[in-house]
C-alpha cells in the first residue's frame, strides 16, 4: 500500500497523539511541589511553642518537608491545613512534622504529615477529589484520612493510640489495615499490625507495683496502665510494652516529690501525687 503525503502526515498526528497520551497520563496524576502553594500555619500559641528551633508565632508556615512544630510542658498548639482541609490541635509535649505538601495536575492535594511524639487532635473536612489524601504517620504505622475527627497519641516507644469522635479512618502498619469507626480505637506498636478496634472507654486508672531508689540520682518506676494511654512522670515519657506495662528508669527529683499524668488518647488526664514514703531504698 502506497502512501501519499497527505496519508503519512494521518499516520504520524496519530503516533504523535498516541505517545504524548501514553507519557501525559502519568504525569496527570503525578504529585508536583508548587513553592508556597502549600502550607500548615500556626493559629493560636499558648506557652513554649517552638518552630524550626525558635519561638514560634502565630502565623508562622510549614512548607516544606522536614519542617516542624513543637509544645513544651503546659502548652499547647493549633495549626491549619492551607484550604481548610484539616485542623490540628497539639497538646503538652507533643510534635508535628511535615512529610509532604504536595499539588496534583488535576487539583488534588495531597497532606503527608507525621506525629513523632504527643498527641494531636485531628479534624478533616471531608476530600471531595478522589485524587487528595490526608495521612498521618508515626514511627508505629500510618492513618488515612477522608474526612473526620480523631486523635493519635504517641509514645516514646512509638507505639500509636488513635480514637475517632466521627467518620472512619484506616490504620495502616506490617502490610495490615483495619477499619476504625465512630466511638472506637486502636493501638499499633512498632513492627506490629494494628490491633483490632475495641469500643473506646476512657481508663486513667493506674497500678503501681515498685518505684525504687537505684542510686543516688535514678530511679526505677514499675507500673500498668492502659495501653492506649500516655504516661509522663515528672514531664518525662514513660515507654510501655503492649500489655501497658511500663519499667523505665528516671532521674531522681531533687525534691522526691513524683507526679504521674495518665493520658487517655481523647486528651483528658488525670495527675497523680506519688508519696514519696512509697519510694523503697
Amino acid at each position: 500500500m502506497k502512501l501519499n503525503r497527505s496519508g503519512i502526515s494521518k499516520w504520524m498526528t496519530i503516533l504523535f497523539a498516541g505517545i504524548l497520551i501514553t507519557f501525559a497520563l502519568p504525569l496527570l496524576a503525578r504529585e508536583i511541589q508548587l513553592p508556597g502553594s502549600r502550607w500548615v500555619e500556626v493559629r493560636q500559641i499558648r506557652g513554649t511553642v517552638t518552630y524550626q528551633g525558635r519561638p514560634a508565632k502565630v502565623g508562622d508556615r510549614l512548607t516544606t518537608a522536614g519542617q516542624q512544630i513543637s509544645t513544651g510542658k503546659q502548652s499547647s498548639a493549633v495549626l491549619g491545613v492551607d484550604t481548610g482541609i484539616a485542623t490540628i490541635s497539639l497538646a503538652e509535649l507533643s510534635t508535628v512534622q511535615v512529610k509532604g505538601l504536595s499539588v496534583a495536575v488535576n487539583g488534588g492535594r495531597v497532606t503527608l504529615l507525621s506525629v513523632p511524639a504527643g498527641l494531636a487532635r485531628v479534624s478533616a473536612r471531608r476530600l471531595t477529589n478522589p485524587n487528595s489524601r490526608l495521612e498521618i504517620n508515626s514511627p508505629a504505622g500510618v492513618v488515612g484520612v477522608r474526612g473526620t475527627e480523631f486523635a493519635v497519641g504517641v509514645g516514646p516507644e512509638g507505639k500509636a493510640a488513635t480514637s475517632l469522635f466521627e467518620g472512619t479512618v484506616d490504620a495502616s502498619a506490617q502490610g495490615q489495615t483495619v477499619k476504625i469507626e465512630k466511638g472506637y480505637a486502636s493501638v499499633t506498636f512498632p513492627g506490629n499490625p494494628p490491633a483490632p478496634p475495641q469500643a473506646f472507654k476512657e481508663n486513667l486508672n493506674y497500678e503501681l507495683i515498685s518505684l525504687s531508689a537505684i542510686s543516688q540520682d535514678k530511679v526505677r518506676c514499675i507500673f500498668t496502665v492502659d495501653p492506649l494511654n500516655l504516661v509522663y512522670l515528672n514531664g518525662q515519657p514513660l515507654k510501655m510494652d503492649r500489655t501497658g506495662r511500663i519499667d523505665e528508669v528516671v532521674p531522681r527529683p531533687a525534691n522526691s516529690d513524683y507526679w504521674l499524668v495518665v493520658r487517655s488518647p481523647v486528651g483528658n488526664e488525670v495527675s497523680y501525687e506519688i508519696g514519696a514514703s512509697l519510694l523503697k531504698k
